[in-house]
């Protein structure tokens, strides 16, 4: 699932892995099945983002969510986007923070809901229209707030996995990862959907990652929503059939969606997303197959088709 690459240096290309000088687990991808409860509401204006998402979370008994924004408006929108790292043992970073001409019109988000340092936190990328018209995406600072424009939401809760936030030692850098919960509330779900969170680690492709999953899990078929998390630039689909290249060393996804079918002779997996790169630009496309390996991280939702 992963290549070899020599170190990166600031004359790296999308698509070719990253190495870090922390120590590399050799399992690169961590998932977590779970049952899963749906939730589709508002979030309320003036909310700050988290406590609003946890506010809806809190009634399933669940630990950890993934979360989809539909249309609404953010009030105060604090953000970061991908840079490049001063060091090149480190390449990727963050821009500092920058905050959006409110108000700012929601297009789409992924978030991951569970604790860092065991607080509620909640990991939340997206994409908008700010007071300007421009489009506009990226990684949302906890102070950001619901604008007077309540905030569709459809939360998928997950009573068979925790998602613990934590500084990641191969690359330094804060990554959320699964841990399986047992208890009387998953007990109380085993007829609703299987569904497999995961984390998937720097040099993961993808389309692998979707694949891998689905295997160990037994889905002949399943999707994938809100899901989020960089990779290495982005190697996308264009019209006329080459290939569009986005710039190393990352870019962030606000939404990844797609599927897989593995009940023919050969397995089929599409994948599209939406994504935000180290020059604040948004970009929609097809994901080029075994061309887009994860850069820091990336949370994968997974989720059955029957």
């Amino acid at each position: 699932m992963t290549r070899g690459s020599s170190a990166p240096t600031v004359a790296g290309r999308a698509g070719e892995p990253l190495v870090y000088p922390g120590p590399a687990p050799a399992e690169r991808l961590v998932s977590v099945p779970t049952p899963v409860v749906v939730v589709r509401d508002e979030l309320a204006p003036g909310e700050v983002l988290t406590d609003a998402i946890w506010a809806l979370l809190e009634p399933t008994g669940a630990l950890a969510a993934c979360v989809e924004l539909g249309t609404g408006t953010f009030g105060h929108l604090p953000f970061v986007f991908p840079a490049i790292g001063a060091d090149p043992a480190m390449p990727v970073s963050f821009t500092e923070p920058h905050v959006a001409p409110g108000p700012a019109m929601v297009l789409s988000g992924s978030g991951t809901v569970g604790y860092r340092f065991g607080e509620r936190f909640t990991h939340t990328h997206a994409t908008w229209l700010d007071a300007r018209g421009r489009l506009r995406g990226g990684h949302l600072l906890p102070e950001a707030r619901v604008g007077d424009v309540p905030i569709e939401v459809v939360l998928r809760a997950l009573p068979g996995a925790e998602q613990l936030s934590d500084n990641d030692p191969e690359t330094g850098m804060p990554a959320f990862t699964p841990r399986r919960v047992e208890g009387p509330v998953r007990q109380a779900l085993e007829d609703s959907p299987r569904a497999v969170i995961s984390r998937v680690l720097p040099g993961v492709y993808l389309d692998e990652a979707v694949l891998r999953v689905c295997r160990e899990a037994g889905f002949a078929k399943a999707r994938v929503r809100a899901s989020l998390g960089s990779t290495v630039g982005a190697r996308l689909l264009a019209e006329d059939g080459e290939i569009h290249e986005v710039a190393w060393p990352a870019v962030e996804f606000t939404q990844l969606v797609g599927g897989a079918d593995l009940s023919g002779p050969e397995p089929v997996v599409e994948l599209q997303g939406t994504l935000v790169d180290i020059y604040g630009e948004v970009h929609n496309g097809v994901i080029a197959l075994g061309e887009n390996p994860v850069a820091v991280t990336f949370e994968l939702y997974v989720e059955e088709i029957l």
